[in-house]
């Protein structure tokens, strides 16, 4: 008669209780953790030491990451006590096969990779063999079962630890600043500077860094956002949103008017009096709610001069009051709340 040796579950109790120990010191981690930001805030709060709106966000803000570092803490000790309960589960139906294995005793059996080989001496034997075996089955087929409970508590904690670190998982802002430099070079056949062509070329680039909001310098606003002009699909916005499969919202803002030069067709294929400056591009994702206005911040001195070549071809020398146009953009990004 073979089987396999249904009596010997393998199993280890004690490595069960250890994690469980380890789960409840977890727990207890984050109560201290949450009792000193509370303290810590109460002592703030309670003295009238920081009031408004920032205050109130933030105390806000703070009830909730306390109040989920507080469910936390009891869900690490539910958790310890799950596995403390398996740990005696298994020390109990071992206990049981232990005195159902002790029952085979005076019956030859031998082991080998494969299982056990029962030689029954006679029919009575025999029959303490076969009932052994359903005994044994039946057991474990018990203890499957209430297993398969305690499993099921653990998947529950699973999805709810998975939601808390989803909430709560550090959240970044990566920024990328370029001197596009499309005021160098700007003649024809010039191919020093930033030019048109080039623009794909950018937009692979910042792609590639990973970057979410990227500040631009010396730029023609129609290379940066077209709009709905013809040259809208190689403008960096729309190159942008091709490499990356996602929306990029565009903040320009003036700084001065410029003639751009063509490096391919003389003249016919020059812009003139284009707007140039600085311009903010933000990617939408997962941390950025939305981007507000922009503010162009005027940078010139007031009162000063400046003579600057002619915005085309033939015309003289221009004088600007107030400097070259000097200025930065200002733009608000809102973060999406937790």
């Amino acid at each position: 008669m073979r089987s396999s040796h249904l009596w010997r579950l393998e199993a280890s109790p004690s490595t069960l209780e250890t994690i469980a120990d380890s789960w409840r010191a977890l727990g207890t981690k984050a109560s201290s953790a949450e009792g000193k930001v509370h303290d810590a805030a109460q002592a703030v709060f309670n003295k009238d030491e920081w009031v408004g709106d920032s205050a109130d966000a933030f105390n806000k803000y703070r009830k909730r990451l306390t109040s989920d570092m507080e469910l936390f803490s009891a869900q690490a000790g539910n958790v310890g006590d799950v596995l403390d309960s398996m740990a005696s589960v298994l020390q109990t139906y071992q206990s049981l096969l232990d005195d159902e294995w002790d029952k085979l005793k005076h019956v030859p059996v031998t082991e080998d990779l494969n299982g056990l080989t029962f030689r029954p001496k006679n029919a009575d034997q025999a029959t303490l063999v076969s009932t052994a075996i359903s005994t044994a089955t039946e057991m474990r087929t018990r203890l499957d079962d209430l297993l398969d409970a305690k499993r099921q508590e653990l998947a529950y904690y699973k999805e709810q630890f998975e939601a808390h670190a989803k909430q709560w998982k550090p959240r970044t802002l990566t920024m990328l600043n370029l001197n596009v430099g499309q005021g160098a070079g700007n003649a024809w056949r010039d191919k020093n500077g930033t030019d048109p062509g080039d623009i794909p070329g950018m937009a692979k680039l910042i792609a590639g860094s990973g970057a979410d909001v990227v500040t631009l310098q010396e730029v023609f606003k129609k290379d940066i956002d077209a709009g709905f002009k013809a040259n809208s699909a190689v403008d960096l916005k729309h190159s942008l949103e091709r490499e990356t499969g996602v929306k990029w919202e565009v903040r320009f803002e003036e700084a001065s008017r410029k003639y751009q030069a063509s490096d391919s067709i003389p003249i016919l294929g020059d812009n003139w009096h284009q707007p140039f400056g600085n311009a903010v591009l933000v990617r939408q994702g997962d941390s950025i709610e939305s981007v507000g206005g922009g503010e162009n911040i005027k940078l010139d001195a007031p009162g000063s001069k400046i003579t600057l070549p002619g915005n085309a071809p033939g015309m003289g020398n221009v004088e600007i009051e107030d400097g070259e146009g000097r200025s930065a953009a200002k733009t608000e990004i809102r973060f999406k709340p937790r």
